[in-house]
């Protein structure tokens, strides 16, 4: 599929088979997610959320497990065990983290039954699975797949979900050390204060010297510190939905 084709596809999918959930609590929510789970994710990144009485939201792409993605060591099975018995949300990531725009339905059908496999043999329940892009890479088909499949789904893009938000389609903000300032920090998280919306977090390694993808530890911290001072909930998207979904 050419690239001017791939872009009408997600100028569409953008548009139809929502899912949106009203936003209308009485505080906003952040919550943090870890793309492919490096292990300094399931390392650090868990001790920073747990330090603030917290949880996050791993997206596990089961082909990723024990190997090296750009250089560092992914998580292991224990990793993604110890996340989940300590209350994190574990999601899936497709089993091989292949850009699902570029998949037949075949095919994606096919990845997504091998990481509910993968989930099933370590003991990871797969009742509820909540999902994200790989590479935020989406279309209208792979977008319908998704939510025939799962709770949620999560793409990339930016930005703070106010009023209402596409369950299929949730937006994410990169929590990337080369490109959040600290401006942007407290414009986030005071927005979605404001606004008492849903911003959802997304970064990879978490780690002193992080790659382009990644952030360290004392990003992490101070990006929950602000949402907490800001007087929003930090919670994991699976809890976030049920958040949303209580009415008062």
């Amino acid at each position: 599929m050419n690239t001017t084709l791939l872009k009408a596809q997600r100028w569409l999918a953008t548009r139809t088979m929502r899912c949106d959930l009203a936003l209308n609590r009485e505080a906003g929510v952040v919550s943090f997610s870890f793309d492919d789970a490096p292990h300094t994710a399931c390392d650090a990144g868990r001790t920073v959320l747990e330090k603030s009485g917290c949880h996050g939201t791993w997206y596990i792409a089961g082909g990723l497990t024990d190997q090296l993605e750009q250089g560092r060591m992914c998580h292991s099975v224990r990793d993604v065990q110890d996340l989940a018995h300590s209350g994190h949300h574990i999601g899936c990531h497709t089993y091989s983290h292949n850009p699902c725009d570029r998949l037949s339905q075949t095919d994606m059908a096919s990845e997504l039954a091998r990481n509910k496999a993968f989930f099933e043999g370590i003991g990871i329940p797969t009742a509820d699975l909540h999902f994200s892009f790989p590479l935020g890479a989406f279309h209208w088909a792979s977008k319908r797949l998704a939510a025939q499949t799962f709770h949620t789904s999560r793409i990339t893009g930016g930005g703070v979900q106010v009023g209402h938000a596409d369950l299929n389609a949730l937006r994410s903000e990169r929590l990337y050390q080369q490109v959040m300032t600290p401006e942007r920090l407290a414009q986030l998280t005071h927005h979605v204060a404001q606004t008492k919306g849903w911003l959802i977090f997304y970064t990879h390694d978490v780690e002193a010297s992080p790659s382009q993808w990644g952030c360290t530890p004392n990003l992490l911290d101070a990006a929950v510190k602000a949402a907490l001072d800001a007087g929003c909930k930090v919670l994991p998207v699976n809890q976030a939905v049920q958040y949303w979904s209580t009415r008062e």
